[in-house]
């Protein structure tokens, strides 16, 4: 990929790194917002999942003048959610090419694969295929950042690193047992990153028995042991876990981790069903770090893949629920559980 200017008028961030890509938001945002009097003022934010936003309305963000600034800042969230056909997408790259000088565009695509399936909207040659192609022959003037998450794999170094941003230290193996529990879940590790950075006061490297004591009593861990009770039928088990996980956990990002949970093993599930049963070789085919493996096909085995993908689907219609207003994540993962742990009827 060709090299791009920092200060280039128009960012284009994508990819699957949802920790990775909010943090990058975050500090243009900061840098736009220096003056805490005007930034505000000079910066426009758009979610285009939004369906009460026009593209007059972007328009107007883009062509508008700063106010006793030199530049202003314009943030477009999932812009294929409004350009979603080929003439939309060369309406969006019209916009982004007459643009005034005194505006900097974003573009934010936070892509998020089912399965094995991802950057299908990269790959869209409808959408964004030709935005990314007209972005890489824009030169200088487009600043192209693809954030990947880690694989499975390389989430030990990952949090070496990590902590070591954060003014802190992790042991090699404290790093590999917290990379055990996250996956490559990058907003989760990092939570977990800080809340062990504190635990030891930032004054020695966390090591296996602060992870095993700390990181393991809650996250993804416990999401585990919430999902073994909703198995076993245990609403009462499963609601207590959802408490101590919800006094710990932002209910989104927990959302997420139960999504991924129900996601992995319906997958793992269907490798056992193929007869692909040793976790060692599960592991390798999904990415994972062989103690995660070891325990999913535990609980995997004990699941029926009917069940698993019911299971799916009421955390579909939960997530609707959540998004059209119907319910704040709490109430509705609380009902989640209770579904997901009574006993349906036989047909």
């Amino acid at each position: 990929m060709p090299a791009s200017q920092p200060d280039a008028p128009i960012i284009l961030i994508y990819g699957d790194d949802a920790q990775a890509i909010t943090e990058a938001v975050a500090k243009l945002e900061a840098s736009a917002a220096a003056d805490a009097a005007l930034g505000d003022l000079n910066l426009s934010r758009f979610d285009l999942e939004d369906r009460n936003t026009s593209e007059d309305q972007i328009q107007g963000a883009i062509y508008a003048l700063p106010f006793l600034a030199a530049q202003r800042l314009v943030i477009l969230r999932n812009p294929f959610a409004r350009f979603k056909t080929a003439e939309a997408c060369q309406r969006l790259i019209g916009l982004l090419e007459e643009m005034p000088p005194t505006t900097r565009v974003v573009l934010v695509i936070l892509d998020k694969p089912q399965g094995s399936k991802g950057w299908e909207i990269m790959d869209d040659k409808r959408r964004g295929k030709p935005l990314l192609d007209w972005a890489r022959k824009a030169g200088s003037r487009v600043l192209i950042r693809e954030l990947r998450l880690p694989r499975p794999h390389e989430m030990t170094d990952w949090i070496l690193r990590r902590a070591k941003q954060e003014g802190g230290q992790f042991t090699p193996r404290a790093a590999a047992e917290l990379a055990a529990l996250t996956g490559n879940e990058t907003g989760i590790a990092a939570q977990e990153i800080r809340k062990l950075l504190t635990y030891v006061d930032y004054q020695r490297p966390v090591d296996v028995e602060d992870v095993q004591e700390v990181a393991a009593s809650g996250g993804q861990a416990d999401v585990f042991k919430m999902v073994d009770a909703i198995a076993l039928g245990e609403t009462r088990t499963a609601l207590r876990h959802l408490k101590i996980l919800l006094e710990e956990e932002d209910p989104a990002r927990l959302f997420g981790m139960v999504i991924r949970q129900y996601r992995l093993l319906i997958l793992i599930r269907e490798a056992l069903e193929h007869g692909i049963t040793a976790p060692a070789e599960i592991a390798q085919r999904l990415k994972l770090h062989a103690f995660a493996a070891e325990n999913l096909t535990r609980q995997a085995q004990r699941l029926n893949l009917t069940k698993l993908e019911s299971a799916y689907r009421l955390i579909l219609t939960t997530d609707q629920m959540i998004k059209s207003g119907q319910a704040d994540f709490e109430t509705a993962l609380q009902t989640l559980v209770v579904q997901l742990s009574t006993p349906q009827p036989a047909p």
